[in-house]
């Protein structure tokens, strides 16, 4: 079993947010070792950064790719962007080796997100010569 529960530090003290709920789950765990970790809550990507990553940004990727020759779906595309852009690293803490992973987009925080866009955005406009809209940009469509 693993608990989770929201809090905050106020003056050096631990406040939960409820309490007796988490009280009440830690009565659950058997009698043994655990570890206690604390970490600073920290804002998951949005919405609207999902939605204009998946619209936009992998859209115009896999066009990029179509056009010099690689034909991808948008999974494919996105798994291609990951391997390309989001390599995580774990450390063993017994040995110190390093081992490389593809990381997940859905765990990344806003700030990381659009680092993340620009990184995909340089490199589109250098190697596929596309230019991948800010979030922000209108489009413009040419009619015939």
């Amino acid at each position: 079993m693993r608990l989770i529960a929201n809090c905050r530090i106020v003056g050096g003290d631990l406040r939960f947010s409820q309490r007796s709920s988490f009280l009440s789950d830690l009565k659950q765990l058997k009698d043994g070792d655990y570890i206690l970790t604390i970490e600073k809550k920290r804002k998951k990507r949005s919405l609207s950064q999902n939605a204009y990553y998946w619209s936009v940004v992998v859209e115009k990727v896999k066009e990029g790719l179509l056009d010099v020759g690689y034909r991808m779906t948008k999974e494919d595309t996105h798994e291609f962007l990951k391997g390309k852009f989001h390599i995580i690293e774990k450390v063993n803490e017994n040995t110190g080796e390093i081992l490389k992973a593809v990381g997940s987009t859905s765990e990344m925080t806003t700030s990381q997100m659009m680092d993340y866009f620009a990184e995909i955005t340089q490199w589109a406009a250098e190697y596929l010569n596309i230019q991948i809209p800010q979030p922000n940009e209108q489009l413009q469509i040419e009619l015939p």
